[in-house]
């Protein structure tokens, strides 16, 4: 089991060129959830969710993908929501009407993890009762704990108390997964390196930190080992989620090895974690295929391996994450 904590709410998308709107069930960490459940992993979502037909439509969405919903917080708040505009290319940029007032969380019973990342973790009041949670998740050792920052400056322009919200995240995070603009925003100036020694060391937890860099890949740095890992050309419709996906499917790749627990992560597992990657990266790039949120099942993410392996580096255009 993995439970993932964090915001769910609904992104209503607009497409330069086109009039129409259109709406998508939404939120990184409802999207980690339902691509973990798409892969083939128990999941649980603790979240909040209003009490309207936004909520409803986030609720069934949830629940036809096989997530788990525990509810926390009032249920009075409107459902949140995201305009996502898209640019010619797809990339998408985001406008926030947000409500996060969770209390009393809780991991789903048997969990092997905890996710948390985005809005969840950086908006008050809730941001500070998931930190309680992943903290005691952490010093109870036996559940891995994974971060993804996903910063959103049209939420939190000011670098300096997200930055700090994040260094305190990841001080208990086994694992985190940060994109080349979350780098740029939190840490201006640094490198990959340069955050790895701050993270990897001084007696943290962090065992694993992973860089996406959208066509260029990912850089993957754990306490021995440096290496990167290429991405898988794709022609992109848009980029919503390509990310989410991406920490889904390496979590759901380390479960299947048998690697999603603190000890097996202190192992030496460089060769695993190459394939591991590659295959996050590979269902990343088969996200942009398709519009809004989309993430693929375990059997279409099989069958585009494949299909990439015989087809070779040739493509024009490239996954996100």
């Amino acid at each position: 089991m993995i439970t993932v904590v964090g915001e769910s709410l609904v992104d209503v998308v607009a497409r330069q060129g086109h009039a129409e709107l259109t709406v998508h069930p939404g939120g990184s960490p409802a999207n980690v959830a339902v691509a973990l459940s798409r892969l083939g992993q128990r999941t649980a979502l603790v979240t909040q969710i209003g009490a309207d037909d936004y909520g409803a439509l986030i609720r069934t969405h949830l629940e036809r993908n096989g997530v788990g919903v525990i509810l926390a917080g009032p249920p009075g708040p409107p459902t949140s929501r995201a305009l996502a505009t898209l640019d010619a290319q797809g990339a998408a940029s985001y406008e926030f009407e947000l409500s996060w007032d969770v209390r009393a969380l809780r991991l789903a019973k048997g969990s092997a993890a905890v996710h948390i990342g985005s809005l969840g973790v950086m908006l008050s009041p809730g941001g500070e009762q998931v930190l309680r949670l992943a903290e005691a998740a952490c010093r109870s050792g036996g559940v891995v704990v994974s971060f993804d920052p996903n910063a959103r400056p049209s939420v939190t322009p000011d670098h300096r108390p997200v930055a700090a919200t994040a260094e305190r995240a990841a001080a208990c995070a086994h694992i985190v997964k940060m994109s080349d603009e979350d780098l740029a925003f939190l840490f201006p100036g640094a490198t990959p390196a340069q955050l790895a020694a701050r993270l990897l060391g001084g007696g943290r937890p962090t065992q694993l930190l992973i860089i996406t860099m959208g066509h260029d890949g990912a850089t993957v740095v754990t306490r021995s080992e440096r290496f990167a890992v290429p991405a898988v050309p794709v022609v992109v419709v848009d980029t919503v989620g390509a990310g989410d996906t991406f920490t889904a499917a390496l979590l759901a790749g380390l479960a299947g090895a048998g690697q999603l627990s603190p000890d097996a992560l202190a192992g030496r597992v460089a060769g695993l974690l190459r394939d591991v990657v590659g295959q996050a990266l590979a269902a990343a790039a088969l996200t942009c295929t398709r519009p809004g949120a989309d993430p693929p099942t375990a059997g279409e993410l099989k069958r585009f391996l494949a299909a990439a392996r015989n087809t070779g580096p040739e493509g024009r255009g490239r996954g996100q994450a």
